[in-house]
């Protein structure tokens, strides 16, 4: 499948025109009439409650400081940094978070200047004073390192350095997310995403870029079609040309804040159609409709990956429920220098990788990952688990879902087959934007719902299993269940 091309001597010429905001495409008022009406609740950005790097979100157990990393790079001396911040300023506690990032917990109102200062003296800052909060393009933990797939690190790079310096994206919700996906065997493409790109062949070094808005690459034949294809020599300019159309339609529409809300009631097609008008290149095409990225390996963040240089080799672990401490991070940042050349990769499944390890080393790599206490087997129900901080940490949690979760994964240790598990202290799912195929979702202090994911299911989570379960029936229930062709792999 290959898309129509266009002149690309106009490219300078939209270039200019999307300059000038005072000259908008005609579609815009088709638009804004579709969509006027069709914001079915309160979308507000609720940015106070975003944390960053300058802008700390108020929590029960202290202030939040969000690192953003680029993609999900941290060197072995930020690594050291971070821990000692967290040390002096948090309470010690460093969460990965489900973009890569990571978090710094507990912050004292008093030292919030000074953890910024040594966050921004290690080089983890944003690339302007303005730029912190639309750092937020996710691309595959082994991009440009998988043999035979397109390398999307240098449009990734372009599109974030874009992101953080055109003055039109400033104002962007701190949520607001890219996807540059590559098609490779290890990548998160479960969670929604403002906009994303995927290559349609991606063993092909000249392929189309298929791209969708408020959603993510479809895997399965019930998943919303791509919205349209491009080039790939085209690939940046259909970005910025998006998110420009959804810069001018915010500034009639202040109250939404993301892709979704734009795209309500208009359909995609009022997109697509926009986006060609400012293009001057067609993107929709019915060949589209039919194309299905390629599975993901499942759990290929844990463990040994082969490199694509065949000489190199990733290895990966998980820390107990995301969540680090400052001496833990210091030993992986010893782990680095050893083995990665001292750099760290954190995932958006919550874990940590050491890249470009030499083949000799991996072995010994993944042996020390383990003694660390991280978990590389995915058959240990903790090496997949996720939570969010639970009641300790946030006013909002019913139950507190870090013991509670320990306390499950301990009770299942042994049991064959066990899905990965998501405990969520309320409704909100903020440690996973999408469902898993197993979340108990808080209902009291130490009681759980329990969901089993399911398409266009009854809940964000999917299809009710049992309610308000203790922590040991709900392990009596997911042992009793799970086991190839159970209804937890269903």
């Amino acid at each position: 499948m290959h898309a129509r091309k266009h002149p690309m001597g106009q490219r300078s010429a939209q270039r200019e025109r999307l300059a000038c905001p005072k000259r908008s495409c005609k579609t815009m008022n088709t638009m804004d009439q579709l969509s006027r009406h069709a914001l079915p609740y309160s979308v507000e950005d609720r940015r106070s409650a975003c944390p960053g790097l300058f802008r700390m979100a108020k929590a029960l157990d202290g202030s939040i400081c969000r690192v953003k990393l680029t993609f999900g790079n941290l060197s072995a001396g930020q690594a050291r940094s971070v821990a000692d911040a967290a040390q002096r300023f948090g309470n010690g506690v460093i969460e990965i978070t489900n973009r890569a990032n990571l978090q710094i917990r507990g912050v004292r109102p008093e030292t919030e200047n000074a953890l910024i200062a040594q966050l921004l003296a290690a080089g983890l800052g944003p690339l302007t004073d303005k730029g912190d909060d639309v750092r937020n393009v996710m691309i595959s933990p082994i991009a440009g390192h998988s043999k035979g797939k397109i390398d999307v690190r240098p449009l990734a790079t372009r599109l974030l350095t874009e992101l953080q310096t055109n003055p039109r994206y400033e104002g962007l919700s701190p949520k607001f997310s890219l996807l540059i996906d590559g098609g490779e065997d290890l990548a998160m493409v479960d969670h929604p995403h403002d906009l994303w790109l995927c290559p349609i062949d991606p063993d092909n070094p000249s392929s189309a870029y298929a791209f969708g808005a408020a959603g993510a690459p479809p895997t399965q034949a019930e998943d919303q079609p791509a919205l349209g294809v491009v080039a790939g020599s085209q690939a940046f300019d259909l970005m910025t040309i998006t998110l420009d159309a959804f810069v001018d339609w915010n500034k009639r529409h202040p109250a939404a804040s993301r892709m979704r809300h734009m795209i309500t009631g208009a359909r995609t097609e009022g997109l697509a159609e926009r986006i060609e008008t400012c293009a001057g290149f067609p993107v929709r095409s019915e060949e589209l409709a039919g194309w299905r990225r390629a599975l993901p390996k499942p759990n290929g963040h844990l463990g040994i990956w082969n490199e694509c240089d065949g000489a190199t080799r990733l290895v990966g672990a998980m820390p107990k429920l995301g969540r680090l401490n400052p001496d833990l991070l210091r030993s992986l940042a010893g782990l680095a220098d050893r083995y990665s050349n001292g750099i760290l990769r954190m995932t958006p499944w919550q874990s940590v990788l050491l890249p470009e390890v030499s083949r000799d080393d991996a072995t010994a790599a993944l042996t020390d990952l383990v003694s660390l206490g991280l978990g590389a087997d995915p058959e240990q129900p903790l090496a997949t688990m996720i939570s969010c901080s639970g009641s300790a940490g946030c006013g909002s949690a019913l139950a507190a879902t870090q013991a509670d979760g320990l306390k499950l994964a301990a009770l299942l240790d042994g049991e064959a087959d066990i899905p990965p598990i998501h405990m969520s202290g309320c409704s909100k799912s903020c440690a996973s934007p999408s469902a898993r195929p197993v979340t108990l979702v808080a209902t009291s202090t130490g009681h759980y719902d329990i969901f089993l994911r399911a398409t266009n299911g009854p809940s964000r989570f999917g299809k009710l299993l049992a309610a308000n379960v203790t922590i040991e029936e709900a392990a009596e229930l997911i042992g009793r269940n799970s086991g190839s062709g159970g209804p937890l792999h269903a």
